[in-house]
Order: C-alpha cells, then structure tokens, then sequence
C-alpha cells in the first residue's frame, strides 16, 4: 500500500507539474506586457514572447498577408471566377437599383458631389458649347452661298410651295379687303391719301359729292387680288426674291439676322427643349427612365468587364501601391496587448487548454515511471 500511495503522490505532483508548466509556458507568451527590473536589472523572460517580438510579429504578419494570402494570383483568380463575376453584377445591379428607388433627385445627387446650382451652370456651359460650334461651323461657311449650305430638299420644298405661298398670300388679302375692318382700313387709306394732296385731293372729294369713294375702291381692289396676272405676279416677284436668298452668302444671311439673334434663337430652342430646371428636380429614376433598361442589361456589365480587365493588368501595381504589409504591420502593432490576448486565445482557446491537459498528462506519466523505477531499485 505504501508503495502505491508513493507511485500515485508521485503520478498527482507530475500531473500537476506538466500541467502548470504548460499553462504558465502559455501565459508567458503574453505575461507580462510590460518589462519587470529587480534591483536595477531586467528580470529573465520580461516581458513576455509576443510584447517583446510584437514588432517582429506585426512585420512577419505582414509579410504573410502579402506573400502567400492576398497574393496578386490568388486575387486574380478570385476575379476571373465565372461565379464570382456573377454575384459582383447581381450585387452591383440590386444596390443600384435601390439607389436609383431612394427618391434622390438629379440636383440632390450631383449635391452630393459638391456641384450646386447645377441647372445654371450646366445652361451656361451649353452656351457656351452652342456658341463656339456655332463660329466653329460658320467659320467655314459664312462665304457660301445659302443653296449650297441648305439641303437639297428643302431648297426643293421652297421652290415648289411658292405658287402655294402667293395663293395663299392673296386669299387672305381678299379676305381682308372683304371684311367690315378691311374696309375701314381701306376708307381710312383713301382719305390720308386725299388728305395730303391739297388742291387735287379737294377737287376730288368735291367730284365724288356724296358719294363714298371706299364703296367704289373696295370691290376693284378684291377684283385685283382675284385676278389670274395678279398671282402670276406675284409668283414671279416671290421666284426672284427666292433665287436672290439662294444666291446671298451666308455670312450676309448672318449680318441681315445678326449673329446675337441667331444664337439668341437657339438658346431659347435648346431651353424649350431641354427644360434644365425641370429635369434637375426629376428622381434620378426618372431621368434616366429612357435608358435605365439599356443601363442595366447592358452599361453596368460592360463597366464590371472593362473595370475587371483594367484591375487585372495593374492588380500587382496596385497591391504595391496599397502597402498592404504595412497596413496589417500598422494594425497589428496598433492593437493594444490586452486585445492581441483576447483576439489569440479566442480562437485557440480549446487548443491551448488541450496542450495544458496534455502537460498534466504526460507529467502524469513521468510521475508513474518514476514511481515504477523506484519501486525496482
């Protein structure tokens, strides 16, 4: 009995010693954080593994990252996978569309970018585009005759709506001349003109006597818009003028206009048309409604594909400039030692209390052969 309660002490204190031994191996690697001095002199094994080496780990850690985890093949494969490829356009597309269903409109998105008072400086922008293609375009041109600058057709159109033109010029004349106004029109005409004759004028008023010189006018002048030469008239004064315009260099087109009411002209087209303000206070869903299925099937992959493509040809120079092992050096090495601790034993924690137990255990051994050993001798 004596025997086997000295193997069995012999067994407990092993255990005991392999296990304790391990556990404070264990806490030394981070105990103490900080050196300890007795009499002046650094106490052996102060501070623990990790503070002392703290920089040398951060470093190597780095250099881990960098070497054989985020390597330039490994990311690169990563982005040529067909499935990953797939999940990025599902993401980009669903975040987009949520995006675009916020409510955001265009002035409070290009806000966001520091861009105010958009509406007026997107005006004032295509002016000024208007206006240098404008003297870029006429430049070239102000010395050409007009037929040659218009097109084919609508010189054709001209042409051949003329005698439309006149005939629609005298019915509307006869029209006129027919009406109530026309003829006081007319009336008022006859009496300035006999008015600013003197004598004349009186010696016919005193002819007519009584009778109103409109009542004979009116009907000779609608006589004479109705009449056949009058129209052909017409049409040949309209045919010369026409041949004059189509012979008049543009640059004369553009004194005659003035070039300020040229340009004022289109101003006032492009804003009837493009209606800025309006557009700006539009969701961005909306704005873009013509294009948003053409944006989604088709921009948003081409962009991911060339933006791949573009990350792939300079992903090493990219994976340097981002110093990627000076990040995770710097981040390491910005932990304080109470979170390196915490953050190592939270995922090792079952490990190192195994090797704890495994110490005991095999203190434990030792323990029983000594005790066997000195039960022979």
């Amino acid at each position: 009995m004596k025997i086997l309660y000295v193997i069995s002490v012999m067994v407990l204190v092993g255990a005991l010693i392999g296990g304790v031994t391990n556990s404070l191996a264990i806490r030394m690697l981070f105990r103490p954080y900080k050196p300890i001095y007795l009499f002046g002199k650094r106490v052996p094994f102060t501070p623990g593994l990790i503070p002392k080496r703290r920089g040398e780990l951060a470093d190597q850690l780095g250099k881990l990252v960098m070497e054989h985890l985020l390597t330039a093949d490994s990311m690169k494969r990563r982005l040529e996978n067909s499935q990953f490829q797939e999940k990025m356009e599902e993401w980009v597309k669903a975040e987009l569309q949520n995006y675009l269903e916020s409510g955001i409109t265009v002035q409070e998105f290009l806000s966001r970018f520091g861009i105010e008072n958009a509406d007026e400086k997107l005006k004032e922008n295509l002016e000024r585009v208007v206006e240098s293609k404008y003297e870029e375009i006429m430049t070239g041109l102000r010395s050409n005759p007009l037929h040659q600058v218009l097109p084919a057709s609508i010189v054709h159109s001209v042409q051949s709506n003329i005698p439309y033109a006149a005939e629609y010029v005298l019915s509307k004349g006869v029209h006129y001349f027919e009406s109530a106004e026309g003829k006081r029109q007319l009336n008022k005409m006859i009496q300035d003109f006999i008015a600013t004759r003197g004598k004349l004028g009186s010696v016919v008023q005193m002819f007519m006597g009584n009778y109103n010189i409109v009542d004979k006018v009116q009907p000779e002048v609608v006589k004479f818009l109705k009449h056949d030469g009058t129209k052909d008239v017409l049409m040949k004064v309209l045919y010369g003028e026409w041949e004059k315009i189509k012979r008049m260099e543009i640059g004369e087109v553009e004194e005659k206009l003035t070039k300020v009411t040229i340009l004022s002209t289109i101003h006032k087209a492009l804003d009837r048309t493009l209606n800025i303000p309006g557009w700006m206070e539009k969701s961005l869903l909306e704005a873009i409604g013509p294009i948003h299925p053409w944006m989604m099937e088709k921009l948003v992959p081409s962009i991911l594909l060339t933006g791949s493509h573009l990350v792939l040809e300079k992903l090493e120079e990219l994976l340097a400039k981002l110093q990627l092992e000076e990040v995770v050096s710097d981040q390491v090495e910005s932990f304080s030692l109470e979170q390196l601790e915490e953050m190592v034993l939270s995922v090792s924690k079952k490990e190192l209390k195994m090797i704890t137990y495994l110490g005991a255990l095999l203190g434990g051994l030792i323990g029983l052969f000594q005790g066997i050993f000195v039960l022979f001798v």
